[in-house]
């Protein structure tokens, strides 16, 4: 038997020189990335089951009103019922700020709420069966809102993003975002469909679409008002036109080559031909064309406006008969020689060597050709006179209030306007520039009386500056965003100019030029050398967090409420190497009052020191730092805190060669300057002389300081090696 020997060798577990916590045994999980050991994976198990769960209070007065973040949870012991509640910091719709909301009054106790946790606490998603949401006061949200509210973000301007899966890759989306119920806006005419930027490719709908008054279904338009405007757009369609009435300004039937075109008071064929085959043509108002022709068997009559300048009315036979019809006109008859005992000429009568008028109370008019007068040779009596041809009068020309002076048309009485009234639709037509007679002091109307359209084809110019009508013309959709008008200019729009349709038009300004478009910012620091440069800069950079004393430089992942990480793609190295003279000096990483929590490496911790004290002064063990480790100058030993104690850190060892006499059997040995406590730690003895055989001898502890090595029978003589490990 091995107990018949001088050695044997014991091993249990009170006699491990270690004590593991979860954060010794390793683990790794695909699932749960960054996580290395079992403390890890708990506590990241935990923070999913459980986020921004933080500890209770014992009334809702008790809830704290700063240091919050959005959806952080809190069990109220009392909400003043003797029960408890759950509460959750939340910025609902219409609130100006976050605060505690009632979430759950579940009136049992703080145990069931626990075990109840998660079902309670995972309503910050989106839960797949559906449910009912709570108000502030716990009681269910009925009508518009009642059931499920998703938010897409946390802050202003944030979207919510559906997507029908996360398969597509880089490619064409596939799959539906699809809804199994109506699809409706929260609040009335309010919201769009899209954007003008973000527009909808195609919309397919089974029945019909209504869109204020029109309503759109299968091959159908109609509107409740009665009519449908397509305002100054062209409409095209290879299909027919039908209707009891269509109005326009024109109609173009195309049949390709040949096109006939209708307008008011115009019917016209490219093929310059109008054919009505058989038809008789009837018509109660009058007939306008160039050169007509009738032909009957072989006889042709024509009639052609403007021949050689003259009006002509020919026929193929060389004779026209009017029968016995009277031929009237108020134009000129031309012919060789008109016969006759008398000639009447619409009232006028040429009878032997009179001329008279045979209507009653006709005036007679007598005109020269040209340049020539009617040349009177004697008085001439008359109660009026009316001059159609030129009247040369050699001083002013008075017609009631109206006075003709040299170039000047004025008026007699005070204050009397000078008005010019076309008949009809007669116009007033100048062949010159019309000025005022002063500078910069005369109206073009009045306030009261306002010119209806301006048409103008040059400039409008103050003299110094012009503007073509052309660039004015292109501003004339400026206060609009789009070119048909209907979506008014914004606050804060600007005028961008599309090229494509020559006009200018309104948009914001970030929907049209990004920061990268601006000019000059490539250009070296581009006068941002306040700014950090995010592609680096010549020669390094320094940032810097504030310009006073004690302020400080702050780095976040991210502002939402949960945060990412702060990555260096390079060495993190401080700008100074630490010295000692006398004391260390340098840069710390954490101060005495902000700790770092943990600390992730693969690499060697070099030139890292223990944080120093002596025995006596070892710091107070604390359940908040299990796992702190410090260093004792005095008695050179590293101390890890336990929770309740700290204990040495590793082995402390003794190693001493013993001389035996083969003579004693009992030897004292003093291990005080390698072991703290004798009592605490394993003994063997080995024989130097046989490969270091452990040897079966009794090894007590008499003290703190003292071994006794103590043998039935005296050892041979010799040198026995002494090992102790604490």
């Amino acid at each position: 038997m091995i107990f018949t020997k001088h050695r044997f060798e014991i091993w249990n577990q009170t006699q491990h020189p270690y004590k593991h916590t979860l954060g010794d045994f390793s683990y790794a999980n695909p699932a749960a990335p960054g996580v290395s050991n079992v403390e890890g994976a708990f506590n990241w198990i935990f923070a999913v089951l459980y986020p921004n769960a933080k500890s209770s209070v014992a009334n809702p007065a008790a809830l704290p009103l700063v240091g919050n973040t959005l959806n952080d949870y809190r069990v109220v012991l009392d909400d003043g019922d003797g029960k408890a509640a759950s509460y959750r910091w939340e910025q609902r719709e219409g609130e100006v700020s976050p605060s505690w909301h009632k979430v759950y009054d579940m009136d049992w106790g703080q145990d069931s709420i626990l075990a109840a946790f998660q079902n309670n606490t995972q309503d910050l998603y989106v839960w797949r069966n559906g449910r009912t949401e709570l108000d502030g006061s716990a009681n269910p949200i009925t009508g518009l809102y009642a059931g499920q509210t998703i938010y897409g973000g946390d802050a202003a301007n944030q979207n919510l993003t559906l997507r029908a899966n996360s398969g597509d890759g880089t490619g064409p989306r596939t799959g539906f975002v699809q809804v199994d119920d109506m699809f409706r806006p929260a609040v009335h005419n309010t919201f769009d469909l899209g954007t003008n930027t973000f527009r909808w490719k195609d919309i397919y709908a089974q029945s019909s679409a209504v869109i204020g008054t029109l309503s759109i279904s299968s091959g159908l338009i109609t509107d409740s008002s009665g009519a449908i405007s397509f305002d100054n757009e062209s409409l095209t369609t290879t299909g027919d036109i039908t209707g009891a009435v269509v109005t326009g300004t024109s109609l173009v039937a195309d049949g390709g080559a040949d096109s006939v075109t209708l307008v008011p008071g115009s019917y016209t064929d490219t093929t310059g031909a109008v054919s009505f085959g058989a038809a008789g043509l009837s018509t109660t108002g009058t007939i306008g064309a160039g050169v007509a022709t009738f032909t009957d068997n072989t006889q042709t009559i024509v009639i052609d406006p403007d021949l050689a300048g003259v009006g002509s009315i020919t026929s193929s036979t060389g004779t026209i008969s009017f029968g016995d019809e009277n031929l009237t006109t108020t134009g000129n008859i031309q012919s060789g020689q008109i016969s006759g005992t008398r000639l009447d000429i619409d009232s006028i009568r040429l009878d032997s060597n009179t001329i008279s008028i045979t209507a009653p109370n006709t005036n007679l008019i007598l005109q020269a050709n040209g340049t020539g007068v009617v040349d009177i040779q004697s008085a001439m009596t008359t109660l009026g006179q009316t001059v159609t041809g030129t009247m040369t009068i050699t001083g002013q020309f008075n017609i009631d209030n109206i006075r003709v002076d040299g170039n000047v048309i004025s008026s007699q009485n005070l204050n009397g306007d000078i008005q010019f009234s076309p008949n009809g639709t007669g116009q007033i037509i100048v062949d010159s520039t019309i000025k005022p007679g002063t500078d910069n002091t005369l109206d073009l109307g009045t306030s009261a009386l306002r010119f209806n359209d301006l048409f103008l084809g040059g400039v409008i110019s103050n003299g110094t500056n012009n503007i073509a009508i052309a660039t004015l013309l292109s501003f004339r959709s400026g206060i609009y965003r789009d070119l048909a008008q209907t979506l008014p200019a914004q606050a804060g729009d600007s005028l961008f100019y599309d090229s494509v349709n020559g006009v200018w038009l309104a948009s914001a300004p970030d929907t049209e030029i990004t920061h990268d478009e601006l000019s000059g910012l490539t250009t070296g620091d581009a006068g941002h050398t306040q700014f950090a440069m995010l592609q680096g800069r010549a020669g390094g950079q320094t940032l810097q967090g504030g310009t006073a004393a004690s302020e400080t430089l702050v780095l976040e992942s991210t502002s939402n409420a949960t945060k990412g990480s702060i990555l260096t793609k390079d060495n993190f190295t401080p700008f100074t190497n630490a010295s000692f003279s006398g004391s260390w000096s340098g840069t710390d990483l954490g101060d005495s009052t902000h700790y770092f929590r943990d600390l992730y490496t693969k690499g060697e911790l070099k030139g890292a020191r223990l944080e120093n004290y002596t025995f006596a002064t070892l710091p107070a063990a604390s359940a908040q730092n299990i796992g702190r480790v410090v260093f004792a100058t005095d008695v050179n030993k590293a101390y890890v805190d336990v929770g309740t104690s700290f204990k040495v850190l590793g082995v402390s060892k003794f190693v001493a060669d013993q001389s035996f006499d083969g003579v004693v059997t009992l030897k004292d040995v003093n291990v005080s300057a390698e072991i703290t406590d004798a009592r605490n730690a394993q003994w063997q003895l080995r024989d130097n002389a046989n490969d270091f055989e452990i040897l079966y001898v009794t090894i007590k502890a008499t003290s703190t300081s003292n071994v006794r090595i103590q043998t039935n029978v005296p050892l041979p003589a010799g040198s026995y090696r002494l090992i102790g490990v604490e």
